[in-house]
């Protein structure tokens, strides 16, 4: 379930508040501990330096594209000479299952590119409307392609200030709907043959997304 590699979101909590929201990635796994880099704090872009047994949140994208979460302690250690966050590894019964297989799908303003496979068609240069694991709208001026066409996607998932994720992915024209203001379109695509670090990487943009704004109607 869990993996080298695999990014992780830690959140400082106390109570119900979420101080500190951070990201980071295992680089070392023990049958009782996690070891991560020392996590960038998702709102200043910078390094975050945990105080021992501070009480954290920690989520991660399973394999099958679940998401869990669970509480503990970090603490700072030195593992061949390299500073590194440990977490506890978690027990079967301290993880908290979020969300199941099917993509949540949420609003979301992303800078994407559109490229038609041929190249005498200009690229569409404009933002999503929404985001899941499985596709996207985005907003068109007009039909410039065609149902079924597959086009070249490359999408731009802002984790932080100075974090930014570029993703290039195959795409698949669904369909075209008129706007509700009924100038313009949307354009609806699915991903097709992704990676799956790519789709892990979407899922977890919504879920640290769906977090985020929770935390903000109950603050």
């Amino acid at each position: 379930m869990l993996s080298v590699g695999m990014k992780l979101t830690i959140e400082v909590v106390k109570g119900d508040q979420v101080e500190e929201k951070l990201h980071t990635k295992i680089v070392d796994l023990t049958k009782k501990r996690i070891y991560v880099d020392y996590p960038i704090n998702q709102r200043t872009g910078r390094t975050f330096y945990f105080i021992n047994n501070t009480k954290v949140r920690v989520s991660f994208v399973s394999d099958h594209d679940i998401v869990y979460m669970f509480y503990c302690d970090v603490k700072r250690r030195k593992k061949k000479k390299i500073p590194l966050i440990e977490i506890p590894f978690p027990n079967q019964d301290e993880l908290i299952k979020v969300q199941r297989r099917e993509y949540v799908r949420i609003e979301a303003n992303l800078d994407v590119a559109v490229h038609s496979l041929d190249e005498e068609k200009e690229p569409l240069i404009t933002h999503t409307l929404d985001l899941s694991g499985g596709g996207i709208a985005v907003k068109s001026t007009s039909q410039q392609f065609e149902q079924g066409e597959e086009v070249d996607l490359m999408l731009v998932l802002p984790f932080g200030p100075n974090d930014y994720v570029y993703l290039n992915i195959k795409g698949e024209v669904i369909r075209y709907a008129p706007s509700k203001e009924g100038q313009d379109y949307i354009l609806s695509l699915k991903f097709k043959s992704i990676e799956d670090t790519k789709r892990e990487t979407i899922i977890k943009y919504c879920f640290d997304q769906q977090l985020e704004r929770r935390r903000k109607l109950n603050t």
